[in-house]
């Protein structure tokens, strides 16, 4: 436990300090003991004489006189006054002892009273201390709020600069939105004209064109509707990203097929399933008849090849093909170059190799009535059944429908057909949530039959999937 002495000379210290004196002038000063008090002084002096006398009444002074008398009296008395002298001393020594302590309490008190007044010294200066960490914390509080007021006023003029810059950069996005709508008319206008004039020249080429000029002016205009059609799928197709998203889910069926073998893409357009396939680490190369789409591709490091598809896939190796890939092409195939399609691929393919069609849903009455034929170039749609019918029909062992992208719509509920059965009213807002909102697509997965593997001609019902 902390010596009390010790606190109070640290604080007594402490007290100096703030007065401006030297601790050390009074460092030792509790340990010295306080001048003796005249009351003090005054007892001891009369205890001091009656200490002489401690023995009176026992002995005969030096000098008396009848010194025998007083003798034999002293003899006489003796019996009663043998005790006398050792009851002075003690009460001689009991008064010393108290006399000691009177002298020590008055030192005591003494030095507790300069200690209070060193103490009242210091707490009168760290009231003082108090009070101007009081005024100094006020003042701080008050540069305080005036600084978040400044801080208030700059954050006021940095949110008005920042409005006025997004309005100028908004206006100035305006201007510039403008400007390049202007310039794309222009440009149209100007193919427009272009277009006229290679057709103009076209006609009159068989009095004056030879056959090479005649097939340069071919090439310009197909090169015309190919951007078209390029355009065409930039705007209604989706993203690339989105793209490259939903084809990610067929990369699990490539890597089904034993062995290792290239992925041919049929129609490859802008190459997003060949990105996903050089991402995962799959071989793969795409077909195309655009040369607009193949440029493109082959600027993005994509391995595309400007050629027919069913003529590509006839010159290929019997059975050198790991998959046959087309998305959204079959719908811009009439029936017998789709059949030849089908034949050349189960050709092409090894053993266990896939075939992969995807193509809008005509069962979504959404797509098969009017989404469809945003593209000019399909033909007709293409029902789920009848191409799962039309693979195995042509030798493939194995075909499943899968239906893709459903629209994120709210559903009809049963209990929106008010008073119908129960039961009925879940069969009828199944067949309108399926034909209105179901599957805007879906994909015919096939796959070659593989003697070594044991695989069996089969296939998935696609028309289960769905109450149509």
């Amino acid at each position: 436990m902390t010596d009390s002495r010790k606190v109070l000379r640290l604080m007594e210290q402490a007290a100096a300090r703030a007065q401006g004196d030297d601790p050390g002038d009074f460092a030792d000063t509790a340990e010295e003991p306080a001048p003796r008090s005249e009351g003090v002084r005054y007892a001891r002096e009369r205890l001091h004489e009656a200490s002489a006398f401690a023995e009176a009444g026992t002995t005969l002074p030096p000098g008396a006189r009848l010194k025998p008398v007083k003798q034999a009296m002293l003899t006489f008395v003796r019996p009663v006054t043998s005790h006398q002298v050792p009851f002075n001393a003690q009460v001689l020594a009991a008064i010393e002892g108290l006399a000691d302590e009177i002298e020590r309490f008055t030192t005591d008190l003494s030095r507790q009273e300069q200690r209070a007044l060193r103490l009242q010294a210091g707490i009168a200066t760290t009231d003082l201390t108090v009070d101007d960490l009081n005024e100094s914390v006020k003042q701080l509080g008050a540069d305080i709020d005036e600084f978040a007021g400044s801080l208030q006023a700059l954050s006021t003029t940095v949110a008005d600069l920042g409005t006025a810059i997004e309005g100028a950069r908004s206006e100035q996005a305006a201007g510039l939105a403008r400007e390049v709508a202007s310039l794309r008319s222009e440009l149209q206008t100007v193919r427009a004209k272009q277009d006229l004039v290679f057709r103009a020249a076209r006609e009159a080429m068989p009095g004056g064109f030879d056959v090479a000029q005649l097939g340069d002016l071919s090439r310009e205009l197909t090169t015309g509707y190919e951007e078209l059609y390029e355009d065409l799928e930039d705007t209604f197709r989706g993203t690339r990203e989105h793209i490259m998203a939903l084809a990610a889910e067929y990369v699990d069926d490539v890597r089904s097929v034993p062995g290792r073998a290239p992925v041919v893409d049929v129609g490859c357009g802008r190459g997003e399933w060949l990105e996903v396939l050089r991402d995962a680490g799959v071989d793969a190369y795409g077909v195309d008849i655009n040369e607009v789409v193949v440029e493109r591709c082959v600027a993005r490091g994509l391995d595309v090849r400007a050629a027919d598809a069913l003529v590509h896939l006839r010159e290929v190796p019997e059975g050198s093909v790991g998959a046959v890939t087309s998305f959204h092409v079959v719908e811009h195939l009439s029936l017998d170059t789709l059949v030849q399609l089908i034949d050349a691929a189960l050709v092409a393919l090894k053993p266990g190799g896939l075939l992969i069609f995807e193509t809008p849903n005509p069962t979504n009455i959404t797509v098969g009535a009017a989404s469809f034929y945003i593209d000019p170039t399909h033909l007709k749609p293409l029902h789920p059944q009848f191409c799962q019918f039309l693979v195995l029909a042509r030798g493939f062992a194995e075909a499943e429908v899968r239906y893709l992208h459903p629209e994120n719509h709210p559903q009809l509920q049963p209990e929106d057909l008010a008073g119908a059965d129960p039961d009925r009213a879940r069969s009828v807002t199944d067949r309108i949530n399926w034909a209105i909102f179901g599957p805007l697509d879906y994909a015919v997965v096939a796959r070659k039959a593989d003697a070594r593997t044991g695989t069996e001609t089969s296939s998935r019902d696609g028309a289960s999937d769905h109450p149509t």
